[in-house]
């Protein structure tokens, strides 16, 4: 039985979550997935009341579920907005979440910005990393307040984090089914070889 833990999130992030709910909920029903939901108080409310955000114990906590349903996090009330930051950023890095899976679908073509696109042309997958790059939080400020004030980000890439995404997405592809008149086999064994970009890769 899938244990899936449900974290509401602020302001319209619980509007959305509740919805979301609902469709998991119809598809539990629909094909008997079994799935059961535990609620955790994680968010704004939480901290305004208790100035918790999240504690190590209840991060730790996480991996003795199968999901995480997080809802958006972010309210006006809390404008540093730390506990978005302990408990979204958190869960990235101590729970190694490097996967940040958009899967996209053209569901109406009248919605679709492209011209004369049907839902069967538009059907992809997004693999962003999700640990690294920008979140690494290297950079700041220089001179704050002042007319010299400087502002720097830098963005960091292992090339460990960025093989596990690469081929994260590369077993994921779909395989494409030879049509009439497509000769795999040959194609393969007259195509040159590429060369490595690097070592291993």
């Amino acid at each position: 039985m899938p244990h899936v833990a449900v974290i509401p999130g602020d302001g319209i992030g619980r509007e959305v979550l509740d919805e979301g709910l609902k469709v998991l909920r119809a598809l539990d029903a629909r094909h008997g997935l079994n799935l059961r939901f535990t609620h955790l108080p994680y968010g704004a409310d939480r901290y305004l009341a208790t100035g918790l955000t999240i504690t190590p114990e209840e991060m730790s906590g996480l991996r003795d579920y199968d999901a995480v349903y997080l809802g958006a996090l972010g309210d006006p009330r809390v404008p540093s907005n730390v506990h978005a930051k302990d408990i979204l950023l958190g869960m990235r890095f101590q729970l190694d979440l490097y996967i940040n899976l958009r899967p996209c679908v053209l569901l109406d073509e009248r919605y679709c910005p492209l011209k004369d696109r049907r839902p069967e042309d538009v059907r992809f997958t997004v693999f962003r990393e999700n640990t690294e790059g920008l979140y690494t939080g290297i950079g700041g400020q220089f001179k704050r307040d002042t007319a010299d004030e400087v502002a720097i980000e830098a963005e960091l890439n292992t090339r460990k984090g960025v093989e596990r995404i690469i081929r994260a997405a590369f077993r994921a592809r779909p395989r494409p089914r030879p049509g009439p008149g497509v000769y795999v086999r040959q194609v393969k064994r007259h195509a040159p070889r590429p060369r490595p970009l690097a070592a291993g890769v």
